[in-house]
């Protein structure tokens, strides 16, 4: 079983494109937050991610990996595969 991924994203936000393309890239389904405008949305990611605002936020398993580049450093460490092969407990 996969793991359960989240992103919350604008759509013309280019670092929400270039996540979302890696985990195309990879395979990888995931649920896609589209908050353009929403400041309710935004307010209820924000404390899904300790307060971050920026976008995007991404979420694996319900644990906050952080943005895009956060994303990337995830791959180029390896690290990225272990948390998508994990499921939900």
């Amino acid at each position: 079983m996969a793991a359960n991924v989240e992103i919350y994203t604008w759509s013309t936000c280019p670092f929400c494109i270039r996540a979302k393309a890696l985990l195309d890239k990879k395979g990888v389904d995931y649920i896609e937050y589209c908050i353009d405008g929403d400041e309710d949305a935004r307010d209820k990611m924000a404390e899904r991610a300790n307060g971050k605002r920026s976008l995007p936020e991404i979420f694996i398993n319900d644990r906050h990996v952080g943005g895009c580049n956060e994303l990337y450093d995830l791959e180029l460490s390896g690290e990225l595969d272990g948390l998508l092969e994990q499921s939900v407990a």
